[in-house]
């Protein structure tokens, strides 16, 4: 009898280990078929590679959950069975890597992983995420997928493209959460393609002063392509330029916590066709914009320039939004841009020494552009900025827009700026006549265009 008795127990010991190596924990090592996940993702892995793809069960949905550095030419696309794709913490793309992500294909990012889960694509790797205008790629949080609960922003960190180009902090510098070095010599550095992507809930916060964003360009170079991204209620910053060179068109930051638009570090490229979108109790600038919080005269010096640019305001966080702050001793030309709705100031330069002498230099120049539909109490054009009120063919014109799309005829071609720089005869982003968001970008509510 005790024998039996014996056996019994081992016997229920032994059910329940296996019972507990079964469930999905991150934390555990579990059994990979490999030739079961080559059937599904069409990715040859093996066992020696840096990153490992589990199938397993979220949300009561089927998913690959791929984890930890990639470092071999991998493609995502389409999975075989109703799979979906997860990546669960933080996802490096290392050096001499090209990561590939196929038009259509939905990405979603584990919001319940021990660590923040975020895409990096490391200096010397690229992303090659092309998607189209009915096809576009999707970057989500897994509270989206199947039985999970509601998504939220700050659900996971977003995308970072670290590149070589030249920043003013240093040679190099260290990305916020971590995320890789960034920086070098290389201004025509090239990290790859992104278009027609969109992220949504991204942008955690990790800690004072160290933030994920939902887009993060960080030293990247002139010759990466990025055109028609949107951030969409992310936690922080929807997209961020850390220095560099690169240049971006057509871009959406709707319902970002925190700065819609940001650069610092000496940003040095251009931007066309730019949207802001707040939401009542989310958001803080439109724009914000430093050359180096820490020495206003760091070289290379923040220089961009922009045009047709929308900027839609809300109360915000703490109802003291702007549409533009430019600070720190940020340089830049900035044309054919519409601002409305914010609750403190239209466009504001602040008066420091270096600030104020790039706005009397005109290093620092706002032009072709129109104020109008502030809160009462706010100030169209503030601090150094008053200067260009009446001036630089800058006006306050009433105007209807149907949310952020509608423009004004005139303005300044945008193509004598540069053969970069799409021809225009307006002000603002988004003509009513040629509304370049539908088919592949989002509303507010996050109902497809």
């Amino acid at each position: 009898m005790a024998k039996q008795i014996h056996f019994l127990v081992i016997l229920m010991l032994s059910t329940s280990i296996i019972f507990f190596s079964c469930k999905d924990d991150d934390t555990k090592e579990f059994f990979i078929d490999y030739a079961k996940v080559a059937d599904i993702t069409g990715i040859q892995h093996q066992e020696t590679d840096g990153f490992k793809i589990r199938l397993t069960e979220k949300c009561g949905e089927n998913i690959a959950r791929l984890s930890g550095t990639i470092d071999k030419n991998i493609t995502l696309g389409e999975l075989n069975d109703n799979y979906h794709w997860v990546l669960s913490g933080s996802v490096n793309v290392q050096d001499g890597v090209t990561l590939t992500i196929n038009q259509g294909t939905t990405i979603y990012f584990d919001a319940t992983s021990a660590q923040t889960s975020y895409l990096a694509i490391q200096q010397g790797a690229k992303i090659m995420a092309e998607g189209s205008v009915n096809n576009r790629i999707l970057l989500t949080s897994t509270n989206e997928l199947g039985s999970c609960t509601r998504p939220e922003g700050g659900d996971w960190g977003g995308l970072v493209v670290n590149g070589k180009a030249t920043i003013n902090v240093g040679m190099t510098a260290e990305g916020e959460g971590g995320s890789g070095t960034y920086g070098g010599n290389n201004d025509s550095d090239n990290s790859g393609v992104i278009t027609y992507v969109v992220l949504k809930y991204a942008g955690r916060v990790i800690g004072v002063d160290n933030e994920l964003n939902g887009f993060s360009f960080n030293g990247v170079g002139s010759e990466t392509t990025i055109h028609h991204i949107q951030s969409y209620m992310g936690e922080d910053d929807g997209i961020e330029f850390f220095g560099g060179t690169v240049s971006v068109k057509y871009a959406i930051s709707t319902g970002s916590k925190d700065d819609s638009f940001d650069w610092t570090h000496g940003w040095r490229g251009n931007g066309q066709f730019w949207v802001v979108e707040q939401l009542d109790g989310r958001g803080d600038r439109g724009i914000e914009a430093d050359n180096l919080e820490d020495n206003f005269e760091a070289e290379p010096y923040s220089n961009p320039t922009l045009s047709n640019i929308t900027l839609v305001g809300s109360n915000g966080n703490e109802g003291a939004t702007m549409g533009m702050r430019l600070r720190h001793g940020t340089k830049g030309q900035i044309h054919n841009a519409i601002v409305t709705g914010f609750m403190t100031y239209g466009i504001r330069a602040d008066d420091d020494m270096i600030t104020e002498s790039n706005v009397n230099s005109g290093d620092l120049n706002v032009s072709y552009s129109n104020i109008f539909g502030l809160n009462e109490s706010a100030t169209a054009w503030g601090k150094a900025g008053d200067i260009w009120e009446n001036t630089n063919n800058n006006i306050n014109v009433d105007m209807t827009l149907l949310r952020v799309i509608g423009t004004l005829n005139g303005g300044t071609d945008a193509s004598e700026l540069g053969t970069w720089f799409t021809p225009t005869n307006y002000i603002g982003a988004v003509d009513q006549n040629e509304n370049w968001m539908q088919g592949w970008a989002i509303d507010s509510e996050g109902n497809d265009l």
